[in-house]
């Protein structure tokens, strides 16, 4: 199994979304990290399961369960590197300069 790590501008995504969901309901921004962490403990254990993003076959893409989010990430031989926290209204993409 390959440690996670985050890209600074995913860090801060996922960051905003839990103080986002704790701003509008107390725990909700706990329940949306748990979601989270359990998506990439899920990762962590097989990273190639999950779908090719259909815009660079470098990254693949984990729905978040119970959330409008897909955590997009890529490894290397090291490493799983998290691009992106998305929320699935945001334009498609619009992280891709992080790759």
């Amino acid at each position: 199994m390959k440690p996670i790590e985050f890209a600074p501008s995913a860090h801060e995504e996922l960051g905003a979304a839990m103080e986002w969901y704790e701003a509008l309901s107390a725990g909700l921004g706990v329940r949306f990290f748990e979601s989270v962490d359990k998506a990439l403990g899920v990762v962590a254990h097989a990273p190639y399961s999950f779908p090719v993003w259909e815009r660079d076959e470098r990254v693949r893409k984990f729905v978040v369960d119970k959330f409008p989010y897909v955590i997009f990430y890529r490894e290397d031989l090291l490493t799983i590197e998290v691009v992106a926290v998305a929320h699935t209204a945001r334009e498609p993409g619009y992280w891709i300069e992080r790759t």
